[in-house]
């Protein structure tokens, strides 16, 4: 709980220019010892916000009463086990309005200190991401300033810091092999390639590296068969994803690409005796059950994938969500609110009852957000950097104790996925 007030007081061998606001992420204090300041971030937050020019720093001790080099202001949370966490801004003496705008800080936050519980989502990369974002990751740093240039053909999913590391190595995003060399480097991302692109490499004498995703690679396999059986296949996803088109290629001629119930129930084939569907992975499986029930209402010796075949990496995410939500007073949605994929988190959140926020660096918190919450869930966008649900976890514990756990929704399937 946060003890009475807030102390103000002079320090001395602090250097803060005028019209600056330094937040301690350490202070040490007579009397209270050295104390962490978790929320600092959250402090400077609302400096930035006020206008206010902030900067994160630790303090030196705080302990000479002749100093009058800066003022304190400081708010402590005495925690259940004895522990004693700090609010904290200095500002430099005669600084009425950064003096002002300082206390006004510290007292915000400590009014929403408070102990708390908060949920988290695991990462927001399934495994053929994360299969693919190190075969990425291995290429570069193997060809590095070998001469050979690194290519990762099409829409490459990656990890904001990896994209980075990639891009510092040289590594190259291409949708073509139009400009490639005999020796460079190409990278078959996780939603995989067309039979003719892979063609092309060999003739160019391109070194492949292959990254697709092992259920995809499955589903390809499995178009190739079905077509080979005369079958004509019903994929149902969505025409524009990077996995359609690598999976239709194998039976070309001889897929139809449906994503609504509307277009199931409309569709044309020569012999409906040979007729299969499959669902393209990435999709939720819920949203292919309605189309897979008009589709067979149309259809009925249309042949079914094996269930072991589908991807439930979007499913079980839609579903960790959905569990957060529900045991949540906020949920805070992690990455650039722009982002699709941030929004959509942010739309399946609200459908599951809870207040959402969008988060793209932990200063984005505001007390307002907190004001009555006592549990917080967190989900991250893929366009979240992989340090950002630690510097929230961080600044929350800043102002009280938090206690936190972990739910991830997961679908484990026995057997051969054939």
């Amino acid at each position: 709980m946060i003890e009475a007030g807030i102390r103000e007081f002079q320090a001395s061998g602090i250097s803060v220019e005028r019209g600056e606001v330094l937040v301690p992420r350490l202070i040490s204090v007579a009397g209270d010892g050295v104390l962490s300041c978790g929320a600092a971030p959250l402090v400077a937050g609302s400096l930035r916000r006020r206008n206010c020019q902030a900067r994160l720093a630790p303090v030196p001790t705080l302990d000479d009463p002749r100093g009058h080099d800066a003022i304190v202001y400081l708010a402590t949370c005495r925690q259940d086990d004895g522990g004693v966490l700090g609010i904290a801004a200095v500002t430099p003496p005669q600084d009425k309005l950064a003096a002002a705008h300082a206390r006004a800080s510290v007292e915000e936050w400590a009014t929403a200190a408070g102990n708390r519980t908060l949920l988290a989502a695991g990462s927001p990369w399934c495994s053929g991401a994360e299969h693919a974002a190190a075969a990425c990751r291995e290429a570069a740093a193997a060809h590095a300033g070998s001469g050979r240039t690194v290519r990762l053909l099409g829409p490459v999913a990656l990890p904001p810091e990896v994209a980075d590391e990639l891009a510092a190595l040289g590594a190259l995003h291409v949708s073509s092999l139009a400009d490639a060399q005999p020796g460079d480097v190409v990278v078959i991302a996780a939603h995989g390639a067309a039979p003719e692109i892979r063609a092309a490499a060999a003739e160019r004498e391109l070194t492949i590296v292959d990254a697709t995703c092992p259920v995809i690679r499955r589903a390809q396999d499995k178009a190739t068969r079905l077509a080979d059986r005369g079958q004509h296949i019903v994929l149902i996803g969505q025409p524009g994803a990077a996995a359609t088109g690598p999976i239709a290629s194998r039976a070309a001629g001889q897929v139809t690409v449906v994503e609504t119930t509307a277009g199931a129930a409309s569709m044309r084939v020569g012999d409906a005796r040979r007729l299969s569907y499959m669902v393209q992975p990435g999709m939720p499986v819920e949203a292919a059950g309605g189309i897979v029930s008009a589709l067979r209402a149309r259809f009925p010796a249309a042949k079914d994938t094996r269930p072991a075949g589908l991807c439930y990496a979007a499913s079980d995410r839609a579903a960790t969500v959905r569990a957060i939500a529900v045991g949540s007073d906020l949920v805070l949605v992690l990455g650039d609110p722009q982002s699709p994929d941030a929004r959509q988190l942010g739309a399946q959140a609200r459908d599951a009852g809870a207040k959402v926020a969008q988060i793209a660096t932990v200063s984005d918190i505001t007390p307002a957000m907190l004001t009555g919450v006592t549990t917080i869930g967190t989900v991250e966008s893929t366009s979240a950097p992989a340090v950002l649900a630690a510097e929230v976890i961080a600044a929350l514990a800043g102002l009280g104790q938090l206690s936190v756990g972990r739910r991830q929704v997961s679908t484990e399937m026995a057997g051969n996925p054939a």
